[in-house]
């Protein structure tokens, strides 16, 4: 069993990784169009909400990223607590850091886009937000587990 949760966990860091740093090579107009597409689809569900008026391109970027890295920090917490047995957290903090700064030195080389430390700690945030939520379930297992 062991040994399908380290697959499963191992599959989704890569996958991530493949999936933030693709977007990270996308040019500046699909990038922008990509988030248009996501805010009408988004919109269209929280119409006539109090949240509706607040969402706009930036928020679904910034929204996106959190997203990301939260799953990001999420799945490095699982693989880290089933390579060593402990979650890790530090070590997932300061590889989610690494790989949100890589992240956003690719986006340089993308045409029309713009890297900002900004977006490091949003990143940053969102890995924080997945490290949280494996050490809350990591407590209510040993709490209930019997």
């Amino acid at each position: 069993m062991k040994k399908i949760f380290f697959v499963i966990s191992l599959a989704a860091v890569l996958f991530l990784l493949a999936f933030i740093w693709r977007h990270s090579l996308q040019p500046g107009t699909i990038s922008h169009a990509e988030s248009q597409y996501v805010l009408h689809i988004v919109l269209s569900y929280v119409n006539g909400t109090w949240l509706a008026p607040y969402l706009d391109d930036m928020h679904i970027r910034r929204l996106a990223h959190l997203t990301e890295y939260a799953s990001l920090g999420l799945s490095m917490s699982c693989l880290s607590l089933i390579l060593s047995g402990r979650q890790r957290k530090i070590w997932v903090m300061l590889a989610g850091i690494c790989i949100a700064a890589i992240d956003e030195y690719i986006q340089q080389f993308s045409g029309g886009r713009t890297s900002t430390w900004h977006d490091v700690v949003f990143d940053t945030f969102g890995c924080s937000a997945g490290i949280m939520v494996v050490a809350a379930l990591r407590m209510l297992y040993r709490r209930y587990r019997h």
